[in-house]
């Protein structure tokens, strides 16, 4: 993960926020049907049984996003809410500083794939952050390779 060795980014640990900010709420892991990999059951987040670290660390995020958004059933709202704590999840989880990063170290890749790896996310969550970049984060991200590559040079 690249996360560790990423200096002046500020880290959000998930599980951290739980235990400081939700000590009421519980983490189950469990079966679930479908292609469902969390469900907010206040006081309970159900997180899908046989899902990665990475899943769970992404899946997690998002419910406590649900919870600190104050919504526990977002009803005709649903598409709207899904997108908007998808969006914050993504921010959340991949600072522009961690992006840049895992950029590098992937020779330059905008993979996915790649990059989910590189900073423990799940590919959704990787895929939803590239697609929020905005012109001066991706001006940030090549200037940042740049740098590197001429500090190696």
């Amino acid at each position: 993960m690249i996360g560790c060795r990423a200096g002046s980014a500020r880290l959000y640990h998930p599980w951290r926020d739980l235990r400081d900010n939700w000590p009421e709420v519980r983490v189950r892991i469990e079966p679930m049907p479908g292609d469902l990999l969390g469900e907010l059951r206040y006081p309970v987040i159900a997180l899908r049984a046989g899902t990665s670290t990475a899943q769970r660390r992404c899946t997690l995020t998002h419910e406590l996003v649900h919870l600190e958004r104050g919504v526990r059933d977002c009803g005709r709202w649903a598409e709207r809410e899904e997108r908007e704590v998808h969006a914050e999840v993504a921010r959340r989880l991949i600072p522009i500083e961690l992006l840049a990063a895992a950029v590098r170290e992937a020779g330059g890749s905008s993979e996915p794939a790649v990059l989910a790896a590189l900073l423990d996310v799940d590919r959704e969550t990787a895929r939803v952050r590239l697609g929020l970049i905005t012109a001066a984060e991706r001006a940030r991200v090549r200037t940042d390779a740049v740098r590197e590559l001429w500090s190696v040079a």
